[in-house]
């Protein structure tokens, strides 16, 4: 049986996950980066992968590092192409871009 690129995104995907979780960057990037790489031309995965960094900027957030959810969203935006993706995948990094930038403003000493 032949596998499908989505199914290899999402076994990838329940992969690397776990590091994120514990907090394993190290491990966690280099693996992120080949998952974002995988079937460029695939607009269903170019979408899917849309959403994954967007789902790891929010819990970036959430972990109160804004910056971390910026790499993800500044990754997403060099990886993808905008064509691939629905007006709400765009809101929604957007969306989380800005709460990103605006924590880090509020967190600069003046």
């Amino acid at each position: 049986m032949v596998r499908d690129a989505r199914e290899d995104f999402v076994d990838r995907v329940k992969a690397i996950d776990p590091w994120f979780k514990l907090g394993d960057m190290e491990a966690f990037w280099p693996a992120l980066r080949d998952l974002v790489a995988m079937a460029p031309d695939r607009e269903d995965l170019s979408r899917k992968k849309s959403h994954y960094l967007a789902s790891l900027a929010a819990r970036s957030l959430a972990r109160e590092d804004p910056a971390s959810a910026l790499a993800f969203l500044d990754l997403a935006d060099r990886a993808l192409q905008p064509s691939h993706l629905t007006e709400f995948l765009l809101e929604e990094r957007a969306d989380f871009r800005r709460q990103a930038e605006s924590s880090l403003t509020r967190k600069r000493p003046r």
